[in-house]
């Protein structure tokens, strides 16, 4: 899989909701960071979602379990993923793009969008994620129900 497909593979196990399919793309070290402004530091600053891979298997855990209220009924996604950019790393990738997620739940129809950034590395088992940050531009605004995974 290209470092390309990957992203897009990602989004397409989001919006099936296949979380520990989703789960598997990401290494042990993982990060997944939702920065509430550009240039926070995740150890200074609140971040909307800052996570290692424990805490991204509980959230997988909790939106599986039924007992996820925040996402009863569940949330229905469309993430759409543009203006790819890979660049060569050392150990891996950094890809670059642009994310529009749609987001439809209780009747009402909820748009997020901005740019993300995956490191990704080989491993034995093909490319992972070992980080993946989320710069939403609307970040600053109220959001609402952020429960679902972007």
């Amino acid at each position: 899989m290209t470092p390309e497909e990957l992203v897009y593979h990602e989004a397409d196990l989001l919006d099936g909701r296949r979380f520990d399919d989703w789960l598997e793309l990401f290494t042990e070290d993982c990060v997944y960071w939702l920065p509430q402004r550009d240039g926070d530091d995740p150890g200074r600053a609140v971040s909307l979602v800052y996570d290692n891979r424990q805490a991204m298997r509980g959230r997988v855990v909790r939106l599986k379990s039924g007992f996820a209220f925040s996402q009863d009924p569940p949330s229905r996604t469309c993430h759409l993923i543009g203006n790819v950019r890979t660049s060569a790393k050392e150990d891996g990738y950094e890809v670059r793009s642009s994310l529009l997620v749609t987001e439809v739940r209780r009747g009402g129809q909820h748009s997020y969008s901005g740019a993300m950034e995956h490191l990704l590395v080989s491993t034995d088992a093909g490319l992972r994620i070992k980080q993946k940050v989320v710069r939403l531009v609307n970040a600053d605004l109220p959001l609402g129900n952020l429960s679902f995974l972007i």
